[in-house]
């Protein structure tokens, strides 16, 4: 019954106790050891230890400073990662002992229970009072003077990223590394030189890595090899054994495509304080390399793990002792993506060293099999513990290697959008698919005095809105655009976000969410009215409107899959260690294009004219290749930087699409020839290799 009234006493005062500084004085009958072993317990359990130690008795002070004292409780808190202790008292024995129980609960371990006991010892006589005769064994079994409590972590496994075919986009592979051990290095500079003319670094680099202050039996690293390396290559390295040189393989994180995928995939980076802070508690330490962007960043808890550890008392001599509490690591889960890295790379072939993104789908199940962008970074050199400044520095380069430009750049489209204003058109502003408008090489629908120019100089006299297309033909769009202005303002910004225009397409890594511009969003952004001439503007992907290649890709899909507008899908499942899967992916169906099935087939008619026909803007691009595709150009003036942007988007074949290939590229002067002949390049070469068959 005592020990039971003994917990309730210690959780209420747990409850309501203040910071000690802040607490009265201690008053107990110390002839009382009951009351000394209740007193010292409920101090424990409150974190008051300097208060604790006065309870001690004289022996136990002499063998332990107050400051050593409070020191050692602290430890088995902050290394245990307890959030909180729980002691339970139970029926006192002779001695008098009084045996306890101290549960930790702890955010690593979960709870942790302690079991010990307390002797008490009364003073000499003539004084009459009990103290606690303690001794480090009192704080956990085992732990003698001297000793410390340490917890040592153990990093699982993280988890791999694959491609859709099972290929290692990102691994914890074993890389052989080539350093050297001091001891047995006789001639530094001879090391130096024989290292620097086999690893074709500096000489003055091998020195720099080479001056150590660590123990002369350490190894020191100097260079880490490809993961692939083969045995012959390192033959080389054996033989320089004599001169203190040696290989060995550690687990590495490994990114065996380089720069290849490089913003999907993402990079690791050294943990921030703001991070540590965050998981407190977990086994992260200073140093620990986490997820920073790409998949790496977006599943870093799945891919991480869970880390193990080992909560143990650290005899004087260095030796481990008592075990407190264990936990197993858990290997990370695995990341299937729909990416395949051959279409990945053969995009980044075509795009080449030009500032943009190609993106390759297949439109049938909405998979993205290459999210190409340029320029890119090589996710290898954060292995190498960039100090926060080398990682900002590469952060902040001007060319923006990190930038992923098919999600995160966001650009006037230019004609791309004329297949919005086309759709508006037919079923809200009375056209018909054998409707005709001209195409004057001037348009004046704004009045005489707002002439506004076609990008040819000859009339291409009465067009259909798929001829319209096939001329990529602005006056029959700026008409559309007038006509749709008259009737409401607000359709054709409607129908540019039915077709996912202005919010990211939940494609699962951060995206731009582009910019839509209606009435509304103008006043309220620059206090000024709507015009005509922003509808007009609009028409023909200019004015305020924004979108990331990835939107425009996905708008395409839809055109593709008759209708269906989805989720991008990135990412196909999550596995275990024993390939079980733990989550699975989906297209997620967001909304369908509201347009009827004759809309539907005038649009795709005037894309089939845009590459078949001979009046289409990228006939010559794509005749004699053999190539059942449909597509649509784009250009448009960036007035922000004074230079164009340039778009080209083909699904095909016609009947059943199954292969959508995007280019964009950043600066650019024809859209037909520099970001066409992209599209056909990376059409030909898929095809040709049947990847999307494989899916």
């Amino acid at each position: 019954m005592r020990a039971a009234l003994l917990l309730i006493t210690f959780l209420a005062i747990a409850l309501t106790a203040c910071n000690a500084k802040t607490q009265a004085p201690i008053n107990i009958p110390e002839d009382d050891p009951m009351a000394i072993a209740d007193t010292f317990l409920t101090l424990w359990q409150q974190g008051r230890y300097d208060a604790m130690y006065d309870l001690i008795s004289p022996e136990a002070q002499l063998g332990i400073r107050k400051e050593e004292f409070v020191a050692l409780h602290k430890e088995l808190v902050e290394e245990s990662t307890a959030t909180s202790i729980e002691i339970q008292m139970g029926e006192p024995e002779e001695g008098p002992t009084v045996p306890f129980r101290l549960v930790l609960h702890t955010t690593f371990f979960g709870d942790v229970t302690v079991e010990g006991q307390l002797h008490l010892q009364k003073e000499s006589p003539s004084r009459g009072r009990w103290r606690i005769a303690w001794a480090p064994s009192t704080l956990a079994p085992g732990l003698d003077y001297g000793d410390r409590i340490r917890l040592f972590i153990k990093d699982p496994p993280r988890g791999t990223i694959y491609d859709s075919r099972g290929r290692p986009l990102a691994v914890d592979a074993h890389v052989p590394v080539v350093g050297i051990v001091p001891q047995l290095v006789s001639d530094r500079e001879a090391t130096a030189a024989a290292l620097a003319s086999t690893l074709n670094m500096s000489i003055a680099r091998v020195r720099e890595l080479m001056a150590t202050n660590a123990p002369e039996y350490y190894f020191v690293p100097i260079a880490y090899l490809p993961y692939n390396t083969t045995d012959e290559a390192l033959e080389p390295f054996y033989r320089l054994i004599d001169l203190g040189v040696v290989v060995r393989k550690e687990i590495r994180r490994t990114y065996p495509y380089g720069d290849s995928a490089s913003h999907v995939i993402g990079h690791l980076m050294e943990i921030s304080p703001e991070e540590l802070e965050r998981l407190k508690g977990h086994g992260y330490r200073p140093g620990d390399l986490v997820g920073a962007a790409g998949i790496e960043g977006r599943f870093q808890k799945e891919l991480a793990g869970e880390k193990g550890g080992t909560l143990a008392i650290v005899k004087a001599n260095g030796q481990m002792g008592t075990i407190i509490a264990h936990k197993e690591p858990k290997r990370g889960l695995d990341v299937h993506l729909t990416l395949d890295i051959d279409v990945q790379r053969l995009a980044e072939r075509a795009l080449g060293r030009e500032a943009g993104a190609v993106i390759v789908m297949n439109p049938r199940e909405n998979f993205v099999l290459a999210l190409a962008s340029y320029p890119r970074f090589d996710p290898n050199v954060f292995i190498d513990r960039l100090s926060r400044a080398e990682a900002e520095s590469l952060l902040n380069d001007p060319s923006q290697p990190f930038l992923n430009r098919a999600l995160m750049a966001a650009y006037p489209t230019g004609s791309v959008f004329k297949v919005v204003t086309m759709a508006a058109g037919l079923e809200r502003g009375g056209y018909t698919a054998q409707s005709r408008l001209p195409c004057p090489p001037v348009w004046y629908g704004l009045g005489p005095n707002y002439p506004k120019r076609n990008w040819q100089s000859v009339d291409r006299g009465l067009l259909t809105p798929a001829e319209g297309l096939m001329a990529s033909c602005n006056p029959v769009f700026y008409q559309i655009g007038l006509t749709l202005d008259y009737i409401d303002p607000n359709i054709l910004p409607q129908f540019a976000r039915a077709f996912g225009f202005g919010a990211p397409t939940g494609l699962g890594l951060p995206e731009a969410p582009g910019l839509v511009p209606d009435p509304q969003w103008k006043e309220a952004t620059l206090g000024e009215p709507w015009y005509t001439g922003d509808t007009v503007n609009l028409s023909i992907g200019q004015g305020f409107l924004l979108a990331t290649p990835i939107q425009v890709a996905n708008a395409y899909s839809a055109l593709a899959a008759g209708g269906i507008l989805r989720k991008p899908l990135l990412v196909l499942k999550l596995t275990d260690s024993e390939g079980h899967i733990v989550e699975e992916f989906f297209a997620e169906e967001i909304g369908r294009l509201p347009i009827s099935p004759t809309t539907m087939a005038a649009i795709q008619e005037g894309l089939r004219l845009v590459t078949q026909n001979p009046g289409g803007t990228t006939y010559s691009v794509f005749a004699g290749t053999g190539l059942d595709v449909v597509g649509k150009s784009g250009q448009a003036e960036d007035m922000a930087f004074g230079y164009d942007h340039v778009f080209f988007v083909a699904y095909g074949p016609q009947t059943n699409p199954g292969l959508l290939v995007l280019s964009s590229l950043e600066r650019g002067t024809s859209s037909a020839r520099q970001a066409a002949p992209i599209v056909r390049d990376v059409f030909l070469g898929v095809t040709r290799g049947a990847f999307v068959l494989r899916q």
